[in-house]
């Protein structure tokens, strides 16, 4: 069960986190969806294909994007959370910056999720204080511009999973209802460290809080499947998602709300 303020989610089948961007550079999206007329309308759309929650996100943390100051996400993000909460589906809000998690909070959003992994004490704090579950993702550095540079592990399980398991601890002890972790697939890790990260997943589960996978049009599907234009990674992005399902992976957070919807339909009536 995911605890998302005055509501919960059944996490017993996997559920569908559609995908929102709110920025001009994102690797897939950029630039469609600024308009919160236009971000509105791509809700309802997610919504119609089956989204089970929307993720927000308004700063574009592929590697090397530059990165924005609080004022310019605040104006990017709050028009449009406001208009697509009036949806009725649960809303996370994608983001690092204590600031913006706060307006977010005001509005009603459901969920935070931080790439930095809750390394920022006010972040854990707000989350505390305001009831509200968070998404831990693992990234080697807390800067996207950098952390490519910092793709090397030993055992990249093993590191992770550490990381992980003390950011999930020190949230809950301060107060944070609820965690959910993301491996962080592609944040800080090549092609190598994805695959033995989605082939021994089932180490991540075990920690024993829900898990989010985001492989959704990735590099690294790219480069398995020989498809550079991200928005035409749809089937490989699904089988990779249908494989973390089966290691246990409870959230699919993606892009093609529909193409999932119908997979997961197929998988839960023979494996499920």
């Amino acid at each position: 069960m995911l605890w998302l303020r005055d509501r919960t989610l059944d996490l017993s089948r996997p559920r569908v986190m559609g995908i929102l961007n709110l920025t001009p550079d994102s690797f897939s999206d950029g630039s469609l969806y600024l308009d919160p007329e236009r971000a509105l309308e791509r809700a309802k759309t997610l919504v119609a294909e089956g989204a089970d929650l929307l993720d927000l996100g308004a700063e574009s943390t592929r590697p090397g994007a530059e990165p924005v100051s609080v004022e310019e996400e605040k104006k990017r993000l709050l028009p449009a959370l406001e208009a697509i909460l009036e949806l009725g589906v649960p809303v996370s809000v994608d983001t690092r910056k204590p600031e913006v998690a706060a307006e977010a909070l005001k509005l009603g959003a459901h969920l935070i999720n931080d790439v930095t992994g809750l390394r920022d004490e006010r972040m854990v704090a707000l989350c505390a204080r305001y009831g509200v579950a968070a998404v831990v993702m693992h990234m080697p550095v807390p800067d996207p511009q950098a952390m490519m540079a910092h793709a090397r592990y030993g055992d990249v399980v093993a590191e992770v999973k550490a990381f992980l398991k003390a950011q999930a601890e020190r949230a809950l002890r301060a107060g944070v209802p609820q965690v959910v972790l993301d491996p962080g697939f592609g944040f800080g890790k090549l092609l190598e460290h994805n695959l033995t990260l989605l082939k021994r997943l089932e180490e991540i589960v075990a920690l024993g809080h829900p898990v989010l996978v985001g492989l959704s049009r990735k590099r690294s599907i790219g480069e398995l499947t020989g498809v550079e234009e991200p928005a035409k990674r749809v089937f490989g992005s699904v089988a990779a998602h249908l494989f973390a399902t089966m290691k246990g992976a409870r959230i699919l957070r993606v892009h093609d709300v529909a193409a999932h919807r119908e997979a997961l339909a197929a998988w839960n009536a023979l494996w499920g």
